[in-house]
């Protein structure tokens, strides 16, 4: 019969990673934005309003997206967690 073997702390830590990517992503985005924010307010107009807008959309799609990095870091987490827990309850079996 085939052994399977994982590496449950690297499997852990990859998605501590994702987790830690997705967290750096939306701080970044929200810097950016603030700056951005920040050197509009001189603007008037439509442009403002346009560039502003296309900002904004850009930001929640991007936040968006981080924040579902993050639940597949998350999801990764608890997997190896899981599996470790199984793995550990099957050996101690005695068949």
């Amino acid at each position: 019969m085939a052994k399977y073997v994982c590496d449950y702390d690297q499997v852990t830590k990859i998605g501590e990673n994702l987790c830690k990517s997705a967290e750096d992503v939306k701080t970044a985005v929200n810097t950016y934005s603030s700056s951005i924010e920040s050197d509009l307010s001189s603007w008037t107009g439509v442009a403002k309003d346009s560039y502003s807008a296309t900002n904004n959309e850009q930001v929640q799609t991007t936040i968006k997206d981080a924040e579902y990095v993050n639940a597949l870091g998350e999801f990764i987490k608890d997997a190896s967690s899981q599996i470790q827990a199984k793995d550990e309850e099957l050996a101690g079996l005695g068949i």
